[in-house]
């Protein structure tokens, strides 16, 4: 056989087993995410029991929440570089993007929170965090407490 048959022969499986690793590739550059939006309150209350064992809420200045409510759990599928708009119950966006997964397996994201009645997100937060190990931020008031807003990334089971 010669050699131009031979290519000619073996080229559809050499392009299936590109397309193929490309889109490998590109699931593997989605990440899960979760966002779940908390009402905090001071007063006193009750804690969602999906809540009462995180231990980041169980810290300054989360602790100093003695009721906590959730009003909303998303999840979202992140994607180096681009931006992920959530909306949340106040009328404002959080924006998610994943920076980048560093070589340890964690990942360097950061989060903003657009302002009313301006396009313009100003980041709020760049964190490293480790698979299924979540993050909070919090400050916007709403209905009597404020809103605290926990991303998860990597992993949403827990």
């Amino acid at each position: 056989m010669n050699p131009l048959t031979t290519i000619l022969r073996f080229a559809p499986l050499a392009a299936l087993a590109l397309a193929l690793m490309a889109g490998r590739a590109e699931a593997q550059d989605r990440v899960s995410a979760e966002v779940i939006v908390v009402l905090a309150k001071e007063s006193a209350g009750t804690v969602d029991p999906a809540l009462a064992d995180i231990p980041a809420l169980q810290r300054a200045p989360f602790n100093a929440f003695q009721s906590m409510e959730i009003l909303d759990r998303k999840r979202e599928q992140l994607r180096a570089g681009v931006d992920r708009d959530v909306a949340l119950p106040n009328g404002r966006t959080l924006r998610i993007r994943l920076q980048r997964v560093m070589p340890d397996g964690r990942y360097r994201v950061q989060v903003s929170i657009n302002r009313p009645e301006a396009d313009a997100y100003l980041p709020l937060l760049q964190v490293v965090t480790a698979p299924g190990d979540p993050f909070f931020v919090a400050g916007q008031s709403y209905r009597g407490g404020t809103l605290v807003i926990g991303v998860r990334v990597g992993s949403t089971s827990g």
